[in-house]
């Protein structure tokens, strides 16, 4: 359980499961993906249904009550066909029939769905989703480890990472660090690289000069009596015989100990530091340049996919056309054709650092950077104000700064880690590396083209690429027998996956299997490991050790009934086991080699960028002027319009932000302008469209002035804490938001930091 959402439940021997974790779409989808030619979800007047028309028999009723305002145009246009054609031929409704079919229907659609998705996986994976898995991310991993994992390729990384340090080390240093300024002295310590011995035992903090240990003892890893009170004699889990009490008198031994030779001991416990700590001397931590020297947090290299409008409007000029193009299959290309670290990495911290070369190292590298001034796209990612950006200054994006940068070299670099290829391709920009901290150096393996061999996942994503192909049929212009086996030959030549003429055929169900398995793999190696669980508790003994517990937090607790009670909790981060499934490397590689393949293209297509979403551009085209090159494989380029007839183009654009578009664009298969709206978090019902639509968002957008946001009200399902389904009224504000650049009154933009005319000092 995640919040209020129930992911899978067990009630004896029944297994309760969300098959919204399987395929995230709506139950009208399913038959058309997989292909159940004989059931469809129909309509329902839900408005009609009250009280009074339990027993209703007679016309069909009033169209306002079957909503239509509440669907897409699309869908909506064909309810009002469909309502149509009963009015016309004078349909009798007998409410009682009418509801017990539409609820049956929905009941089947599932059913054979999930019975077609679960004899297809077992099928092609040898993994039965639902008795394996209770997502479609964990049943793609159980496929990888069963049929496709090499040995000794995916390391497990340590809790603590590769130098073997708790999850105390970054307030321990904040403590440390505050202690040298109080006391004006020098503190030898680990994130100094030196470490710190008295007598043969490694401690916190040592100072030479006034003779004083510093030690800061976690509560949970040392046992602290006012924070634990109870169950001390228990062992913590059950692999150990370790005890809290246990941990409590070895560190009395060991700072009596220290005292014995001599030395002055300052404690510290974590939970005493915590109430002292002010916004002053955290701030003071925070900032402070050792803080860098932490050990490199391979999750820190973890970012998502590059998002957002280098122009907030912008209308095609007379020889101009605008062009939407996405990748095919970004993340499952990157997972066929990238490089992926193999095994453990080999360590190197601040000097040692020096000794290597960058070009030819590969892994992950803790630095702080200095962009250049003049760079229209910037490479690395950074995460400021709760979102990711890409700046050329690191105090100018912190505060959103709207003049010239003015801030010194200090102010605007950036610290973070990063996977060394885009740091390459950051320095080849014109980036400078100030400091190194520390990087994890490892050996790679990578899919190669010409001899069809190597790769990590090459041979996972090969096996659904050829299902998802030859399930999608033979393409349009194979007519003939010729044309067949060329088709069969280019996509080898291609891809190194030969398909089978024979199971070349239309088949939905097995083509939504290949495309959710390839899309839906990588993200299971990037999870977040301690994921809070639910328990049902009926035993008034297994409530009291559940809140005695010093290994978990409880999150919340809810009772159900007399009898029972629900009980929401984690492990402490001190606690959790890590996931055998998660290398969070591999993930970063995934992510930044997928931003790597979009910033070929930004970088080529300079400022004509009007916007860019983790695998698709939106940019001007001219005459003369560079076009990418588009295709039909992995990794390739496709038109977004192609929909709307081979050569439609969009006319108008104008965004809102990440995610807040709009374009007009002419259609050739309609020979008409017709407009798209995106706007994500609001669903853009006909009802919506009305109010949230492309002349809209442009007037807003053009507005001089800060404008009023819009307020969206719609109709939402929603399960309360108290786990009832309720539908409530709920209202969003729409508002453009352009803050990941510094835009102009004219519609561009460029990056925070960004400056034209750069004095030579």
């Amino acid at each position: 359980m995640r919040g209020t959402k129930l992911v899978s439940m067990f009630l004896d021997n029944v297994k309760f499961l969300d098959s919204l974790n399987y395929f995230q779409m709506a139950l009208s989808k399913l038959p058309k993906v997989f292909g159940l030619t004989d059931i469809k979800k129909g309509y329902f007047p839900h408005l009609f249904n009250t009280i009074e028309h339990q027993n209703y028999i007679g016309p069909i009723p009033a169209l306002e009550t079957f909503e239509p305002d509440n669907l897409k145009c699309n869908d909506r246009e064909a309810l009002l066909a469909w309502y149509e054609g009963k009015v016309a031929e004078n349909y009798i409704f007998d409410f009682k029939k009418e509801f017990v079919e539409y609820c049956v229907y929905d009941v089947e659609i599932l059913a054979q769905s999930c019975l077609k998705f679960r004899q297809l996986m077992i099928k092609e994976g040898n993994v039965c989703p639902f008795t394996e898995s209770v997502t479609l991310p964990s049943a793609c991993n159980k496929i990888f480890r069963r049929n496709f994992l090499k040995p000794n390729t995916i390391g497990l990384i340590p809790k603590g990472g590769y130098r073997q340090c708790d999850n105390q080390s970054k307030i321990a240093t904040q403590w440390l660090l505050l202690e040298e300024r109080k006391r004006r002295i020098n503190i030898t310590h680990s994130v100094k690289q030196k470490e710190a011995r008295v007598g043969g035992v490694k401690v916190d903090g040592f100072c030479a000069e006034t003779n004083e240990v510093f030690e800061f003892y976690g509560c949970y890893y040392h046992g602290c009596p006012r924070c634990f009170k109870y169950v001390r004699n228990t062992p913590l889990t059950d692999t150990t015989i370790e005890m809290l009490e246990y941990r409590y008198e070895a560190t009395l031994a060991k700072s009596s100990r220290i005292k014995e030779l001599g030395y002055t001991v300052v404690e510290m416990w974590e939970c005493d530091f915590r109430r002292l700590m002010t916004d002053e001397m955290l701030n003071y931590a925070e900032a402070h340049p050792l803080m860098f020297h932490l050990p490199l947090n391979p999750r820190e290299a973890f970012y998502g996919g590059r998002t957002g409008n280098a122009k907030s409007f912008y209308k095609a000029k007379e020889d101009e056309e605008i062009k939407y193009i996405d990748f095919t299959s970004l993340y499952p290309y990157v997972n066929k054709y990238g490089k992926y670290p193999i095994g453990h990495p080999t360590v190197h911290i601040g000097e040692e650092c020096s000794k290597l070369k960058l070009e030819t190292t590969e892994g992950l590298i803790k630095c702080k950077i200095l962009p250049p001034h003049l760079l229209f796209h910037p490479v690395l990612p950074v995460k400021m104000n709760n979102k990711l950006m890409f700046v050329l200054c690191r105090s100018c994006g912190e505060s959103f700064n709207q003049e010239p940068c003015e801030h010194s070299d200090d102010e605007r670099s950036l610290t973070g880690t990063w996977v060394i290829d885009e740091v390459r391709k950051a320095i080849e920009k014109g980036y400078k590396i100030l400091e190194t901290y520390e990087i994890w150096q490892y050996k790679t393996d990578q899919y190669n083209k010409d001899t069809k061999t190597g790769g990590l996942f090459n041979e996972y994503i090969n096996k659904f690429v050829g299902i998802k192909q030859q399930s999608s049929g033979w393409p349009y212009y194979c007519d003939t027998p010729e044309k067949k086996d060329n088709y069969v030959k280019e996509y080898f030549e291609a891809e190194g996956v030969r398909l089978d003429p024979v199971k070349i055929e239309r088949n939905p169900g097995l083509r939504q299997l290949g495309k959710a398995v390839i899309t839906s793999f990588w993200g299971k190696l990037g999870q977040r490991e301690n994921q809070s669980k639910t328990s049902i508790v009926r035993e008034p003994g297994e409530f009291y050790n559940m809140m005695t517990n010093p290994s978990i937090n409880i999150n919340s607790v809810l009772p159900i009934n007399e009898d029972a009670l629900l009980v929401n909790w984690e492990s402490k981060e001190e606690a959790y086991s890590p996931l055998s499934t998660v290398n969070v490397v591999l993930a970063a590689y995934t992510t930044a080699q997928a931003r790597l393949k979009l910033y070929k293209y930004l970088e080529r297509l300079e400022d004509r960028v009007l916007y860019y979403d983790t695998d698709s551009i939106i940019y001007v085209s001219a005459p003369e002027q560079y076009d990418p090159p588009l295709g039909q494989f992995l990794g390739e380029l496709t038109d977004e319009l192609e929909d709307e007839g081979a050569g439609s183009y969009i006319k108008e654009f104008v965004s809102g932000g990440p995610k807040n578009y709009a374009y007009k664009a002419w259609s050739t298969s309609k020979e008409c302008d017709v407009t798209v709206c995106k706007v994500k978090g609001i669903s853009l019902t006909y009802k919506t469209s009305q109010i949230i639509n492309f002349d809209k968002i442009m007037k807003m957008v053009l507005e001089d002035e800060e404008v009023e946001p819009i307020p969206i009200t719609s109709k939402l399902i929603k399960r309360t804490s108290e786990h009832n389904v309720l539908t409530i009224n709920t209202t969003k504000l729409y508002r453009p938001n352009s803050t990941k650049r510094r835009f102009s009154t004219d519609g561009s933009s460029y990056p925070y930091g960004f400056k034209k005319h750069i004095q030579n000092t």
